[in-house]
């Protein structure tokens, strides 16, 4: 046996031994390209960490010349604050008259604020006036209590409106508070039936006009 004998490597062999040496070739490029990676971070970390003291060290300085309110101290704005004025109140002895008086007058009586003013008012308007001060025992949430509380600062100067109940409307005499739907209908019927009702007489003959309801509607009708 020759010595090219030991030196004659088969097909199979020559291939694996490429391939090893290629993989050996790729290893060394990789450890070389992370060489220079880490070569690369070297060289730029110490810079870069001095640049972020440099921003650190503005912001302190950022800091002491900024004024920040102290702990639990409230600023106070008053760019939107209204100062409403204060409401005085009506004295001992004086008085307001209940139909001429409008929202704000009424709140100058003790124990009157803006739902009642707004009540008071509104009542007022759907009686045509009022005629006597106890009406307002009628105004929603009047209780006892409240009622005698300002009765004292009330008078009353009766100047009613009148319905005129032979040409009034069903919805006219609905509206009003001692009339409403039953009564309105009464009233249209006989006024077709009968003609001209000539007085409150004619109205206190029906079962659905009872002696008080006469009594406290006769302010507020006209049979003219």
């Amino acid at each position: 046996m020759s010595w090219k004998d030991y030196l004659y490597i088969q097909k199979g062999d020559r291939i694996a031994i490429i391939l090893l040496l290629v993989l050996i070739v790729i290893s060394g490029g990789i450890y070389i390209l992370v060489s220079i990676e880490k070569e690369s971070d070297k060289t730029i970390c110490p810079e870069s960490e001095k640049e972020f003291h440099t921003f650190i060290e503005k912001l302190k300085d950022r800091d002491s010349t900024t004024s920040y309110p102290e702990k639990n101290q409230i600023q106070k704005d008053d760019t939107h604050y209204t100062a409403y004025p204060h409401q005085e109140k009506l004295k001992t002895g004086e008085t307001i008259e209940i139909n001429s008086s409008d929202t704000t007058d009424l709140k100058k009586i003790p124990g009157i604020g803006s739902a009642f003013s707004n009540r008071i008012v509104k009542y007022r308007n759907l009686l045509g006036g009022y005629n006597n001060l106890n009406q307002l025992k009628e105004v929603w949430g009047m209780d006892d209590d409240l009622f005698n509380k300002i009765i004292p600062y009330l008078k009353v100067v009766p100047n009613t409106e009148k319905i005129k109940v032979n040409t009034a409307s069903f919805e006219e005499l609905n509206k009003h508070p001692y009339i409403k739907y039953k009564r309105a209908k009464i009233i249209i019927d006989i006024r077709e039936r009968k003609g001209k009702i000539e007085s409150m007489d004619r109205l206190s003959l029906l079962e659905e006009f009872t002696d008080s309801d006469t009594k406290r509607l006769t302010p507020y009708l006209s049979f003219d």
